[in-house]
């Protein structure tokens, strides 16, 4: 996607409490291009501005994302192991919201690895996924109910659902506030989304990389509630990853619409400042730009391993589920939880 040069003042109202009240972030995106990055003052939103056109954004994430950030219009065998793992690993933490034949919509499936886990698991599960390629894998490889739509479009009935999830999703729409109001439609009464999205306060990363054109939006985890209170929903619970990089939240549909300016007292103070005090010396200084790389590199060889024999999609898929069977067995005993699968 590329952006227009923008005028000195920001052109985009915040998207979580409305106000044209920001400042200028950056002007660079993590590959050196130019990327026009502001915060709210008002609750500390940030946020790319201006933004491309609609049909544009549309354009990019139906045909053009994975094959700019992945090389591939389809999953390899590499992928699928990788997203087996984080769907592990997603699976794990969403544990305990889960029951029995617990119905669930996974929002930008991607491959559809989270959604062959959970349907494993005797969870009627789908999924939707706007990238066009990816979407088929999933759909027409891997055999599973996810189809190929924006969330505008997607053909998912009101009330349907008791939880919809959306894993680094968020942070790409144009407009995350109506988005979450859109999938509160799809919940039933007391319904619950999962929301994760990564941390504009976080360090573990170089400071260099923040910013890119593929996220729209940069949360904190208050800008983020407020978000999901804003848009109809009650905080029931959130967490930072261990190393600061992801902020996830539970939320659950309110009868109605909470009321609130959506101003956050100190919060683009605080972001701010945690940016401005990330810098390349600071970072160079933490464990984080040493320990990431080792182990980048020994997920490397564990996936080089994992799929070095001509396995189908699958296969891939049920042998990672084959590895947490001991696991499994031992949730099996908690009652009122589905053990996890994959």
């Amino acid at each position: 996607m590329k952006t227009a040069n923008a005028p000195p003042e920001s052109s985009l109202p915040c998207d979580v409490c409305d106000a044209a009240d920001s400042e200028e972030l950056s002007l660079r995106e993590r590959d050196g291009g130019y990327l026009r990055t502001v915060i709210c003052r008002r609750c500390g939103l940030v946020y790319s501005d201006p933004r491309p056109e609609p049909d544009e954004v549309r354009e990019f994430y139906e045909h053009s994302y994975r094959l700019q950030y992945k090389a591939t219009y389809q999953p390899k065998p590499k992928h699928v192991y990788r997203a087996a793992k984080v769907a592990l690993d997603r699976v794990r933490r969403l544990s305990h919201l889960l029951t029995p034949h617990m119905s669930v919509l996974d929002f930008g499936a991607g491959g559809g690895e989270l959604v062959y886990a959970l349907r494993a698991m005797g969870l009627k599960a789908a999924g939707f996924e706007p990238n066009e390629g990816y979407a088929r894998f999933a759909s027409d490889v891997l055999g599973l109910p996810v189809s190929h739509a924006f969330y505008q479009n997607a053909r998912v009935e009101a009330g349907s659902h008791e939880l919809v999830t959306m894993f680094h999703v968020l942070e790409h729409l144009e407009h995350p506030c109506e988005a979450l109001r859109h999938v509160r439609e799809w919940l039933r009464p007391q319904g619950l989304l999962f929301v994760e999205v990564p941390n504009i306060e976080a360090i573990c990363q170089w400071p260099g990389s923040v910013f890119h054109r593929a996220h729209l939006y940069n949360f904190s985890p208050a800008a983020l509630k407020m978000a999901g209170q804003r848009a109809g929903y009650a905080i029931v619970s959130s967490d930072i990853s261990a190393d600061g990089g992801n902020i996830s939240v539970v939320l659950q549909k309110a009868d109605s619409p909470i009321a609130g300016s959506g101003q956050i007292p100190g919060n683009y103070e605080r972001v701010r400042s945690i940016l401005r005090r990330h810098t390349a010396f600071r970072h160079l200084l933490s464990p984080f730009p040493y320990i990431r790389p080792l182990r980048k590199l020994a997920a490397n060889l564990e996936e080089r391993r994992a799929v070095k024999k001509d396995l189908s999609p699958n296969a891939i898929l049920d042998r990672v589920t084959s590895l947490q069977a001991a696991w499994q067995s031992a949730s099996t005993s908690k009652a009122g939880h589905c053990p996890p699968a994959l």
